[in-house]
C-alpha cells in the first residue's frame, strides 16, 4: 500500500508506503526515489512503542557513548551506545550476541565520567544496517540496576533532551 501525501507543505508529493511482506515502512520523495526505510519494529520503537503498551516507562536520548561490556565468558568488549535510557541502551555492533544473553556493562555518563556498574540482557538484535541511520547492534535492558545508578542515568538523559527542546516523556 503507498499514499501520497498532499497536505503536508514540506513533504508534498511524498509517497509512503508499507510492505506487509517484511514489514517495513519506506518513503519516496517527489520524484519517486526511495530516499528511506525503516523496519516497522524499529519504527515503532523510535515512536515509544514497548510490547505492553505504547508509551515507554523512562524516557531515552539519542547520544553516541563509550560503553564496556563482558560477555559471560569474561571477554571483554567496547562499544558505542546510539540510545541510553532507563531501562536500558542499545550497543552498535557489527556481531550482536544473541537475544537473552546477560552480560556486565559498565557505562560512563559525560560530562561526570562516574562508572556505572550494571547487569544487562539482549532483549533484541538488529543484524544489519538500516539506510545507514540504524547500525547493527543489540538492545540491552537493565536488570540489575541501583535505583541511585538509574536515577543518575535519567538526570542525564533529561538533561540533555531538555536542552535539545525534547520534554520529558
Amino acid at each position: 500500500m503507498r499514499v501520497s501525501l498532499t497536505k503536508s507543505k514540506r513533504y508534498h508529493g511524498y509517497k509512503v508506503g508499507l510492505d506487509e511482506k517484511d514489514e517495513s515502512l519506506t518513503v519516496e520523495n517527489a520524484e519517486g526515489m526511495q530516499i528511506t526505510r525503516l523496519v516497522l519494529e524499529d519504527f515503532l520503537d523510535r515512536l515509544g512503542a514497548t510490547a505492553y503498551e505504547f508509551k515507554r516507562r523512562y524516557p531515552r536520548l539519542d547520544l553516541g557513548m563509550h560503553v564496556k561490556y563482558y560477555d559471560p565468558e569474561g571477554r571483554l568488549y567496547d562499544g558505542i551506545s546510539s540510545t541510553i535510557g532507563g531501562g536500558g541502551i542499545f550497543i552498535e555492533q557489527l556481531h550482536p550476541l544473541p537475544v537473552g544473553t546477560e552480560l556486565s556493562l559498565e557505562l560512563y555518563l559525560p560530562p561526570a565520567r562516574n562508572v556505572i556498574p550494571t547487569k544487562a540482557k539482549v532483549v533484541w538484535v538488529r543484524k544489519g544496517y538500516i539506510q545507514r541511520v540504524s547500525y547493527p547492534g543489540m538492545g540491552l535492558q537493565f536488570i540489575n540496576i541501583s535505583d541511585r545508578d538509574r536515577s543518575e542515568i535519567m538526570h542525564f538523559v533529561n538533561k540533555y533532551n531538555q536542552q535539545r527542546g525534547f520534554l520529558e516523556l
